[in-house]
């Protein structure tokens, strides 16, 4: 066994000096491949200094400029995928709310015949609210001089009394009434007379305001139009009518 540890190491004892002393292989001599026309061959920063010395050094007055140098930036492409569109499907077992009718009753111009009709609605399932409001409606017409001033108002009646003409009354701002009918025709008569005196006498719708009554309802399932509690209550009222509202 040490005869062989002997023979191992005077082995590499061998391969040591061979390695060391041996001829070195020159290196391969590299052929430079040629460029595609339109394309500078590359210098090394080394060899640019140094041409550039020997350049600075034959002519003094040359200036040597900066190669420019495009630098071309890679822009990644992102790719970008929509979602899917889900499409909602309709639930069909959702049940829908029916839709509220509401509904007024009216106008009434008695109160006592509102409160009539409101219980026979309640009779009736309903829950009738009583609202009151106010109409303007014609009243008749009027026949009146404009206002004037006093003294020309005293010589207008003066005159209208030696004609025999005794209703009329002098107002606020001296305005001259000359009665209020309850027809046009009428109206336009007593018009007619005053302008043969030599006045001019206008004729004017008169309202008045009044208060009114509706009933608001709301509808459930039975629609109260068509009905023949209803057709009963039309004939006894015959001025009612019936309107959709809004039930906010």
């Amino acid at each position: 066994m040490r005869y062989l540890v002997y023979i191992l190491v005077l082995f590499n004892l061998a391969y040591f000096a061979w390695h060391q002393y041996s001829p070195t292989d020159k290196p391969h001599h590299l052929q430079p491949v040629p460029l595609a026309p339109g394309i500078e061959p590359l210098v090394l920063l080394s060899e640019r200094q140094s041409s550039g010395s020997s350049a600075a050094a034959g002519k003094v007055d040359e200036v040597q400029q900066p190669a420019e140098t495009t630098a071309t930036e890679t822009v990644p492409v992102i790719e970008y995928t929509a979602p899917a569109r889900v499409e909602e499907v309709p639930d069909t077992n959702t049940r829908r709310e029916p839709e509220r009718v509401c509904q007024t009753i009216g106008p009434l111009l008695d109160k006592n015949d509102a409160a009539s009709i409101s219980a026979q609605l309640y009779q009736q399932g309903y829950q009738p609210a009583v609202r009151g409001g106010e109409v303007r409606e014609p009243s008749g017409y009027w026949v009146y001089m404009a206002a004037m001033p006093v003294g020309e108002a005293r010589a207008i009646v003066s005159d209208l009394d030696a004609n025999g003409m005794k209703d009329y009354f002098i107002g606020k701002r001296n305005h001259i009434s000359l009665g209020i009918f309850s027809s046009k025709r009428k109206a336009q008569v007593r018009q007619k007379r005053i302008k043969t005196l030599g006045y001019d006498a206008v004729l004017d719708q008169r309202y008045r305001t009044r208060t009114v009554f509706w009933l608001d309802i709301e509808e459930k399932q039975q629609p109260l139009q068509g009905s023949a509690f209803w057709d009963r209550i039309q004939a006894q009222y015959a001025d009612i009518r019936v309107q959709r509202v809004s039930c906010e």
